[in-house]
């Protein structure tokens, strides 16, 4: 009885197990797919050059989200003071997929989708690393707008998480890119405050790894990588027509600039009481707004974390002295001939050594240099014509 028993119990230890439906050992492994979101630009200055983000799928889970490095906080305290400095804290957010793309339909801005061929193992590691990102101050870091940003925070992902080599594209420098877009989409007024801000820094060609520092540049690379992307898919359509004529604009900077310097040398050589007034007051406003203009490049180049800025020999021509130069203008003092006298000299030595300098000028910078010139000659003038009168 009691080996009856006992074969009994070891014959149920050993058929039930086998005959028992088996578990799944996989379900606690996440099934995953990673996809880079790239999307166009908006109607909102921040939003020209577009967004990066990156799209899990846990079909284990059933979960869809979009982890968006670009998120910072309007309410911040001395948020425009913050920006300018280099030191405002952008953070990575996670959202439902359906909430994130509501809001790109909405606002009319086409989304790009390219579903990325990656192994298990390397889908995991990322979304670890991801999660880990969404852990307290791990979210924060500051943004820099060409070497740390919604793009370049995902594509540092990609290439740390997995086995991606970027390809190379065709990038001049890093100026290029930035300053285009503002002009593409409406806005040349700031793409040329940008071109002015931007220093010698901005100017050097990309390598590859660097060359994918804006949405539609990753969106290319990856691309261009063989066996990366394994489907395309378009999220949100848009208008392409309405895009295009959106930045056919023809009240461009250029043609103001040359009106004005046309105007300003116009005034200043025709003797009459009309233009001498209105010589005079286009000398105080272009004295006021280069040395504001100057106060902020020399801030943006010499003080701010924003390393695109970094030596901008633009500071030769546009800089705060101005303000000395204001000063003078209204009082019968022919110091203000020596300060137009130093200021003409710099900005000449720029136009001179222009050939050879590591920083690239626009069309539209050597209108507003002209400009600069004539001011610093009638300033060179005016202390001319108090020397006269003292002698006299």
């Amino acid at each position: 009885m009691k080996k009856f028993i006992f074969f009994f119990l070891l014959y149920v230890a050993i058929v039930f197990p086998l005959a028992a439906p088996a578990q799944d050992s996989t379900l606690s492994i996440p099934k995953l797919q990673v996809s880079v979101l790239t999307c166009a630009a908006g109607e909102d200055i921040y939003t020209v050059w577009g967004h990066t983000a990156v799209r899990v799928i846990d079909s284990s889970k059933g979960t869809d989200i979009v982890f968006n490095y670009g998120t910072f906080d309007f309410n911040e305290p001395n948020f425009l003071a913050k920006f300018v400095k280099g030191s405002l804290l952008y953070f990575v957010s996670a959202n439902y997929y359906a909430d994130f793309l509501a809001e790109y339909k909405f606002d009319k801005r086409e989304v790009v989708e390219q579903v990325l061929r990656l192994s298990a193992a390397e889908k995991i590691k990322w979304y670890e690393a991801l999660k880990i990102n969404m852990i307290d101050s791990n979210r924060y870091y500051l943004y820099n707008f060409i070497t740390d940003n919604c793009t370049t925070r995902i594509k540092d992902g990609l290439f740390k998480n997995s086995a991606y080599q970027p390809v190379g594209i065709n990038i001049n420098s890093f100026r290029t890119e930035v300053v285009e877009a503002p002009y593409k989409h409406g806005l040349p007024w700031i793409g040329l405050g940008i071109d002015v801000l931007l220093g010698a820094f901005s100017d050097q060609k990309p390598t590859d790894f660097q060359a994918a520092y804006l949405p539609f540049l990753f969106h290319q690379q990856m691309a261009n990588t063989r066996k990366l992307v394994m489907a395309n898919n378009i999220l949100v359509s848009t208008n392409q027509v309405e895009t295009d004529q959106k930045g056919n604009s023809s009240n461009t900077p250029l043609y103001t600039l040359l009106i004005l310097l046309c105007v300003y040398l116009f005034a200043s050589k025709w003797n009459s009481l009309a233009t001498q007034k209105l010589a005079t007051v286009l000398d105080t406003i272009l004295l006021l707004t280069f040395s504001v203009g100057g106060l902020l490049v020399m801030y943006m180049s010499l003080f701010s974390k924003h390393t695109a800025c970094y030596q901008n020999y633009n500071l030769m021509w546009l800089h705060p002295f101005y303000l000395f130069a204001i000063i003078f203008y209204f009082i019968k003092n022919e110091v203000i001939g020596k300060i137009g006298m130093v200021f003409f000299a710099a900005t000449i030595a720029l136009v001179l050594t222009s050939y050879w300098l590591p920083q690239h000028f626009s069309i539209e910078v050597w209108v507003l240099i002209g400009i600069a010139l004539q001011l610093n000659y009638r300033l060179i003038k005016k202390g001319q014509l108090h020397r006269l009168f003292k002698k006299a």
